[in-house]
């Protein structure tokens, strides 16, 4: 690996002039709405490739290929990388930066094929990667375009192989919300999906001049750890993301009244009886709102729910 690592290190370093010098060069320019805002501090693609702790048996995911400048550094470091970029013209300078990393696979086209569905092609080269690399983990390590950060991290949690660990870096404000504790302001449905599965921190926030072009927000490293009991004790994974959803689509609202319309399709004494039967199950008052409960207690508030629909 040490000759790996050398030859990323001597490898050019992604500033704002260098950026400049390229994308004159080739005559690229920036699509704002594609969220392209390039990390251009060497210190801090080198603080998100060393918190992601990745080891010579991992898979790493990237989203947002970039020019390859954190490619580069994650492929020193793991087994393979799959890296996906939308941008025909930023694809092709990536693949020239990473011309002899054997270990990547660049997918060019979107990430997503939809707003809750990854793209085919992408998860078959995950698939192959992991498959590949027997008992290493699955790891996602980007500079995350803003207008797909949600989605990226919410569809990776739902599927049936998630990421083990996560570490990118987001708009503030997702930040804040990807690891909100409940009664905070920034709690939301965000914040219990990724609760009730992961252990979150924020490792770093990020002033717009780390950027080029510079955003109109601060940004801020994240780390998501997988955490399989809370994963596990959720046991519809759809059906939970749903149920969320909907009871935080009215999130200021009393949770009684919320979950009585959510039961609607019954009667409304059959109605009423299960969501007095689901709040006596976690021990609720009757003022209870959705942004006071916490992502362990939304799980059991799910299932307790359900259950009583079922038998009353």
């Amino acid at each position: 690996m040490m000759a790996e690592d050398q030859t990323a290190a001597d490898a050019p370093r992604q500033t704002t002039a260098y950026l400049k010098r390229l994308f004159a060069q080739v005559g690229f320019t920036i699509d704002a709405r594609r969220g392209q805002n390039f990390l251009v501090d060497l210190n801090l693609i080198d603080l998100l490739v060393r918190t992601a702790e990745i080891g010579p048996r991992d898979v790493v995911l990237e989203v947002g290929s970039g020019t390859g400048a954190l490619t580069e550094r994650l492929a020193a470091a793991a087994a393979r990388v799959v890296s996906a970029e939308i941008d025909p013209r930023l694809a092709q300078l990536a693949r020239d930066r990473l011309v002899d990393r054997d270990n990547v696979v660049l997918v060019e086209g979107d990430a997503l094929a939809a707003k809750h569905r990854f793209a085919p092609a992408l998860l078959e080269a995950v698939a192959a990667a992991t498959a590949a690399c027997g008992e290493g983990r699955l790891l996602l390590a980007a500079n995350l375009p803003y207008c797909v950060a949600t989605p990226v991290i919410s569809n990776l949690l739902a599927l049936p192989r998630p990421f083990d660990a996560a570490v990118v870096t987001v708009q503030r404000e997702m930040a804040e919300r990807m690891t909100a504790a409940a009664g905070t302001r920034a709690y939301n449905a965000l914040s219990v999906w990724i609760g009730a599965q992961c252990r979150g921190e924020i490792v770093r926030v990020l002033p717009p001049s780390v950027f080029w072009p510079r955003p109109k927000v601060e940004s801020a490293i994240v780390r998501l750890d997988l955490d399989p009991e809370r994963r596990a004790a959720i046991g519809d994974l759809a059906r939970f993301h749903d149920f969320v959803r909907d009871v935080f689509c009215h999130r200021r609202k009393l949770l009684r009244g919320v979950l009585l319309r959510m039961a609607g399709g019954k009667r409304e004494e059959t109605a009423r009886r299960t969501v007095e039967a689901a709040f006596a199950a976690l021990g609720l008052g009757a003022e209870a709102r959705a942004e006071e409960i916490p992502p362990a207690d939304f799980v059991r508030l799910a299932q307790a729910f359900e259950e009583a629909g079922k038998t009353v």
